[in-house]
């Protein structure tokens, strides 16, 4: 996304799909694991619920796949949403974003309100809490971290580091 286009939901959303990058634990992994994992969007859906451009109430919807590392092995699915809760044309806002990763051995949930042009113009690295979990994640506590890369074509690919404790 270019710095000087009209900021939208869509960019937004689908530069929070990008960034999601977690390094997943062994089976055997303890607590005060850390999971590291790159997100490649494979669908996404921008809906105007709330009207055009920057509107709250406006939807992005994305599901992709997990990797490793960039050009490593495919480790599991996410999918999540980004909804838009302040912002205008003059103001990219704020989005309320979730996300769920599915991995070997369970689901890990993650939810943060974040900056809108933090997050997906100026590639920040913006912090959130680990929600919760199921199967082997099921007593998940932590946090999170995700980064859109802004050089990655249509914000498609989202770096994701997870601290689990």
């Amino acid at each position: 996304m270019h710095k000087s286009a009209p900021f939208t939901l869509f960019a937004a959303a689908a530069a929070f799909a990008a960034t999601m990058y977690v390094v997943v634990p062994s089976a055997g992994a303890k607590a005060d694991s850390t999971i590291r994992l790159l997100e490649h969007d494979t669908q996404v859906a921008s809906l105007n619920l709330g009207g055009q451009g920057n509107a709250p109430g406006n939807l992005f919807v994305f599901s992709g796949d997990l990797f490793d590392h960039a050009g490593g092995s495919k480790v599991g699915r996410a999918g999540g949403s980004c909804l838009t809760t302040s912002g205008d044309a003059q103001n990219a806002g704020e989005v309320l974003c979730t996300v769920n990763f599915v991995l070997a051995g369970g689901e890990l949930t993650g939810q943060g309100l974040f900056g809108a042009a933090a997050m997906f113009v100026d590639g920040k690295t913006l912090t959130f809490p680990i929600t919760g979990g199921t199967g082997k994640y099921n007593a998940a506590r932590g946090y999170g971290t995700v980064q859109v890369p802004p050089d990655v074509p249509n914000e498609t690919d989202a770096n994701f580091v997870l601290y689990l404790s």
